[in-house]
């Protein structure tokens, strides 16, 4: 009776750490789930789809899925457009841009990335390229080269155009409905591997910055005079962007 009591006893511990051993890592890559028992390096996440197709592996992200942090920015940006749009209000141009920007930002779609390269070469054989997966659920975003750059920030509407080989970031804004209060000289390039670099457009520091496919070109608002909300509203836009899901 006893050896029956303490094998029910180790039944039901068994049953309550199962959650935490089995199941650890959840991968959702392009609309299929994997599931892993116990935490996965990249390799082992990246082997059953990795020869499936030619993937662009520059393109490729991972993204956190548990994570709220995406959300709360945004509802801290969306707050603070708000508090703008009402502070200018007799400003028409400047609630213009601000009323796109809300209408752009609400429309993501959010998840917090992981900056980590994807290659399933590299991974193989380069340990520094092959990390371990946290516990927890991901969304891993594979694509075959994209043919679009996207354009967001001060401007009518968000816009996607289409990829050019040898063009420069700047080169994309010069076609697109900037708005009034757009700051064309200080664009920032947002990298699909997430490097971020400012791109100067302006005859003075005009600078030959090349947007991979899949790029995104954030066009800034230009920086009010004795107010720093404008500042940390382009500083706060960059950053949720870096979060973005893009098609």
């Amino acid at each position: 009776m006893k050896n029956i009591n303490m094998f029910k006893q180790f039944i039901f511990i068994a049953l309550l750490i199962a959650p935490s051993v089995y199941g650890a890592v959840t991968v959702d890559i392009n609309s299929n789930r994997y599931q892993f028992e116990t935490n996965p390096r990249l390799n082992e996440v990246l082997a059953p789809v990795a020869l499936q197709s030619n993937w662009y592996w520059p393109v490729a992200a991972l993204y956190q899925l548990d994570s709220d942090e995406p959300e709360q920015l945004r509802q801290q940006l969306l707050q603070q457009i708000v508090q703008l749009k009402q502070d200018n209000s007799a400003n028409n141009e400047l609630v213009t841009t601000l009323q796109s920007l809300e209408r752009q930002v609400v429309a993501w779609r959010l998840a917090k990335r992981i900056l980590v390269p994807i290659d399933y070469d590299f991974a193989r054989v380069r340990p520094e390229f092959n990390p371990r997966f946290d516990s927890g659920t991901y969304l891993l975003q594979l694509k075959q080269r994209p043919a679009n750059v996207y354009l967001f920030g001060a401007l009518s509407s968000e816009m996607k155009v289409t990829h050019r080989s040898a063009a420069s970031a700047a080169d994309y804004v010069v076609s697109a409905q900037t708005t009034a209060v757009a700051d064309l000289a200080e664009l920032m390039l947002l990298q699909p591997d997430g490097k971020v670099q400012a791109v100067g457009a302006a005859y003075w520091n005009y600078a030959h910055i090349e947007a991979m496919p899949g790029a995104q070109v954030f066009i800034p608002l230009q920086s009010q005079l004795f107010n720093s909300q404008f500042e940390l509203l382009n500083q706060r836009l960059l950053e949720l962007a870096s979060h973005r899901v893009l098609p």
